[in-house]
């Protein structure tokens, strides 16, 4: 009988150590031209897109956590092309991709003792994302002006599969026992080709990590 609430004890500890939660996160992604490039393209700023999912925290131990999600990622990027034209010289066409995955994460958090009703935490690991849904803006632009214009194109020659390396910290607030708040910085730095042929680039992004535990 003198087990009982030890072992209670330790199952209610446990139980503390492992936590679900939602995100609604912004981030901003551009895309990273590669080596073997070809045409002369050039990435071209940051794109608006947005992250909304479920989080998981499955601790092995007081401070130490495997860190994962199930998230549907919009990735935006801007890639802009040089072209010639025998009238009006030098030509480009600026390519905006719009490419939605559903990502999990695999991912090791680290996570400090609570102070204060907050604790800081780092993590880092592999970024999983299988291709949902791909469009593209694009604008054919002269010297002078816009000479031709194309939005919400199909894109046939997404790769299915993207990976990346994920790296990101930030606060875990103690709003009460069940409830944390989450606010961080995440970037997720691609390294494979968004396009099985044409122009040769990956995305990454990074982004203002929000969410709650529970």
């Amino acid at each position: 009988m003198c087990l009982v609430p030890a072992l209670l004890k330790a199952q209610e500890e446990e139980v503390k150590n492992f936590q679900l939660g939602f995100t609604a996160s912004p981030n901003f992604g551009f895309a990273k031209i590669s080596g073997d490039n070809t045409s002369n393209s050039s990435a071209d700023g940051s794109k608006f897109g947005f992250t909304y999912g479920l989080l998981g925290d499955f601790g092995f131990s007081k401070n130490y956590f495997f860190s994962t999600a199930f998230t549907v990622t919009s990735i935006n990027a801007k890639v802009s092309t040089p072209t010639e034209d025998a009238v009006t010289g030098v030509e480009k066409t600026d390519r905006t991709y719009k490419i939605q995955y559903i990502e999990i994460p695999l991912t090791l958090k680290l996570k400090t003792n609570v102070s204060a009703g907050k604790s800081f935490y780092g993590q880092f690991g592999l970024g999983t994302g299988i291709k949902v849904r791909g469009r593209y803006d694009e604008e054919l632009k002269s010297a002078s002006a816009v000479k031709n214009s194309l939005k919400n194109q199909n894109l046939k020659d997404a790769n299915v599969f993207r990976l990346g390396l994920v790296a990101g910290a930030g606060v875990q607030w103690d709003y009460n026992e069940n409830a944390k708040f989450l606010t961080g910085i995440t970037f997720s730095n691609g390294f494979t080709e968004v396009l099985d042929k044409g122009d040769s680039f990956r995305n990454s992004y990074l982004a203002l990590s929000l969410g709650v535990l529970f």
